[in-house]
């Protein structure tokens, strides 16, 4: 699955507003997994991805962990992508969500470290 950001227009950042973007979205081939105040995250199988967009979506390969954070598990990255023309009038921006980093250290061990050093 690629994972996707949908920014939505300010007047759209609204209860209603977000419920019929989903809405829209999902009837696309787009599964919304969550959302926020201005924003929608959802998945897209890469078929389904290919034929909404035109385009493919490049796969990035996990990365083990190094010296500076504990690697990558993956994902999918792409050139701009086109709003389909159903999400033309209530979206802003649609981009494939980039593959996460996980850190080098928790926010426990930063927040203590950060202590430590004010000492």
């Amino acid at each position: 699955m690629i994972k996707l950001q949908i920014l939505l227009r300010k007047e759209r950042r609204t209860p209603e507003g977000i419920t019929m973007v989903k809405e829209i979205a999902a009837s696309l081939g787009i599964k919304p997994t969550t959302s926020g105040a201005a924003s929608i995250s959802g998945e897209i199988d890469p078929k389904a991805f290919e034929v909404l967009f035109g385009t493919r979506a490049e796969q990035v390969g996990a990365r083990p962990p190094s010296g500076s954070d504990y690697g990558s598990p993956g994902g999918a990255v792409s050139s701009a992508l086109r709003i389909p023309e159903p999400l033309q009038n209530h979206v802003e921006n649609i981009t494939v969500a980039p593959p996460h980093i996980r850190m080098n250290h928790s926010g426990r061990e930063r927040l203590a470290f950060r202590k430590e050093g004010e000492k």
